[in-house]
């Protein structure tokens, strides 16, 4: 019997971006989002691992140009996993938004895709989410969350308020129906359809979702970005596509207009499998009664968009903010199961709460205190210093009596002696001058910004 190469049943795409609302972690002197440290372990390793988990092993992780060579340094030589994963890098230039990724990267795409953002964390069960897939078919499936709320943390001029949007879910079959992507979101009115109303009486709509940057596309959905995107602009998943998606479902007209109609019945003629469906679909065939009741003759959108919502005890969180980014890492460092002090057993007089996480090689001076705050490896840390709730990433320096509370200090950053900081953020390499007093800034090199 001839050998027949097994074809996978999804590949997946991790959106590696820039990360705006992270400034100044993301910066050059620093390191690329995906590798930011969440506990101690690089960003991208937990959809990675989250990725492994679901049994896919065919991986792209699309990069921008700036961030690049790190993140393929840490891609091959430093991530481990359980090599399960083929994972292959792909870069774009810095200005490439996620839809136009995903269509410059078209042609290594051959089934149904999962496309992740590298900022999504979660112990969401990969089966839980892709099951609702496979039994609905969907165009489509998105996840959806509500936001924990927060301890605290960093309160200065890099806490990005998340922009809200209106979400309406079908309760009778969590179908997808209604998205309001708008930045401005001051009023509380907002307008619907009537044909919507009609065709989905048992609506939910609500402001407490968040998209979680997680979503199943069938892969002609590549085809459509490429089609629409040479009429307007179909930068961004979130922004262009999914709204897209979402209103074709109802508008006939809009999606004859952009071109999913087409789209679509060209790539179901071409699968033998759904054929009868696209005839179905055809504006030349007598449409048959749908299940629901329809009377002949009536349209019937080839588009289906799902929603999962997470359950409010399964945690969901996106680091796409400096406030997001703290209440992750305090989260995945108070469940983590790694030694959290290594080097305890040189420390003399010295206070490391059972909340709180010591890299590798760090080293520790006498009467020091480390309470609900994360600190990596080969950092120093001088006599007398008190660090709360913060983090502190690797080879950081941090001189006798030196206080710091809701702070971040990036990789090679270095505090010197008597300064206080308090919801500061220290760019990477940065040196913090002698008895400097500083409270809600950004102190990074000028020729940073």
């Amino acid at each position: 019997m001839p050998y027949r190469k097994r074809v996978p049943e999804f590949q997946a795409v991790i959106m590696a971006g820039y990360g705006n609302g992270l400034y100044p972690l993301t910066e050059e002197s620093n390191m690329p989002k995906a590798l930011l440290p969440i506990a101690n372990q690089p960003m991208i390793s937990y959809p990675l691992s989250w990725l492994e988990a679901s049994g896919v092993s065919d991986v792209i992780v699309v990069s921008l140009s700036s961030g690049s060579k790190k993140l393929g340094h840490y891609l091959d030589r430093v991530y481990e996993g359980s090599g399960s994963l083929h994972i292959t890098l792909e870069v774009v230039d810095d200005n490439t938004g996620t839809a136009d990724a995903l269509a410059l990267i078209k042609d290594k795409i051959k089934t149904d895709f999962i496309v992740i953002s590298c900022d999504l964390l979660t112990e969401l069960i990969p089966h839980q989410f892709l099951d609702m897939h496979r039994s609905e078919d969907p165009t489509v499936t998105a996840l959806f969350f509500e936001p924990n709320k927060g301890e605290g943390g960093p309160s200065g001029s890099s806490k990005i308020k998340d922009v809200t949007q209106y979400v309406g879910i079908d309760a009778s079959n969590s179908q997808l129906v209604y998205l309001n992507n708008s930045d401005v979101m001051d009023s509380d009115e907002f307008s619907l359809r009537m044909s919507l109303l009609s065709q989905h009486p048992v609506l939910n709509i609500t402001r407490l979702l968040q998209d979680g940057h997680l979503y199943v596309f069938k892969r002609w959905v590549i085809d459509l970005i490429s089609v629409v995107s040479q009429k307007r602009n179909m930068a961004s998943i979130k922004e262009h596509v999914l709204p897209l998606l979402v209103k074709s479902q109802q508008q006939k007209v809009l999606a004859d207009r952009e071109g999913v109609t087409k789209v679509v019945e060209a790539a179901m003629a071409a699968n033998p499998s759904t054929q009868k469906l696209a005839l179905s679909l055809s504006t030349t065939q007598t449409p048959e009664v749908d299940s629901t009741g329809s009377e002949k003759g009536e349209w019937k959108s080839p588009i289906k968009c799902k929603a999962f919502v997470a359950s409010k005890d399964v945690y969901c969180g996106r680091a796409n903010t400096i406030p997001n980014y703290f209440e992750i890492n305090r989260y995945y460092t108070k469940i983590t199961d790694k030694v959290r002090n290594p080097g305890a057993t040189h420390q003399v007089q010295t206070q490391v709460g059972a909340d709180s996480l010591i890299g590798e090689d760090t080293k520790i001076g006498d009467r020091s205190s480390v309470k609900k705050s994360t600190i990596g490896a080969h950092c120093t840390i001088g006599k007398n210093v008190k660090i709360v709730n913060s983090i502190i990433m690797d080879h950081a320096v941090l001189e006798d009596n030196v206080k710091v509370e809701g702070c971040i200090l990036c990789s090679g950053s270095k505090v010197c002696e008597k300064s206080t900081l308090k919801d500061c953020e220290v760019g990477g390499g940065f040196r913090v001058e002698k008895d400097t007093n500083s409270r809600n800034e950004q102190l990074v090199d000028f020729q940073e910004q």
